[in-house]
């Protein structure tokens, strides 16, 4: 990819010189945008400029992850995504009591009672675990420690090569928190 980018570039500037033009071509212009990816399912919001060049680096196009919930504590989890993990990115819209809590640029949560108006909604099997990558579990641990979360147990090493602490929400749902191991 990176020859081909390179051999793009290079075209471009002989076309500018055959043109007689002066103007400079830039690498930031062919240079492709580079997504980190990995057991975590990646930052989806980081596809750089380049439109739907960009967005389409995946098979179906997928441009944001959103995982949506019911809830019976809506109050408390809204305290608890908002106020205790600090994401500050939330609006939740009255008519329909539903929260929307943006955790990165291409991820966010949806939180919201049942709502007996929409068909076919029934509560989840099984709750999924959240797996939130931070750029310090150690340091994340100490700051929720204080607020007085709970844990299962200190950050830990694990073979896929993170470092994990776990708790849950207010209503028992598994969220992990980690980072690549140094």
């Amino acid at each position: 990819m990176a020859k081909k980018a390179a051999g793009k570039r290079r075209v471009a500037k002989k076309k500018a010189k055959a043109s007689g033009s002066k103007k400079k071509s830039t690498k930031a212009a062919t240079k492709p945008s580079k997504t980190k990816t990995g057991a975590s399912g990646g930052s989806p919001g980081k596809s750089g400029k380049g439109g739907a060049a960009a967005r389409a680096r995946n098979a179906i196009g997928l441009q944001a992850q959103h995982v949506d919930f019911l809830t019976l504590r809506l109050d408390q989890v809204k305290r608890f995504y908002t106020e205790i993990l600090g994401f500050k990115q939330f609006r939740q819209e009255p008519k329909l009591n539903y929260l929307y809590i943006r955790t990165t640029n291409g991820s966010s949560l949806g939180f919201m009672p049942p709502n007996p108006q929409m068909l076919g909604e029934q509560p989840p099997p099984r709750e999924p675990t959240l797996y939130f990558i931070v750029d310090d579990v150690d340091s994340v641990y100490a700051k929720l420690l204080a607020k007085g979360v709970g844990f299962l147990g200190p950050p830990s090493e694990m073979p896929w090569g993170h470092r994990v602490i776990t708790t849950q929400d207010p209503e028992g749902r598994t969220v992990m928190l980690a980072s690549e191991k140094s």
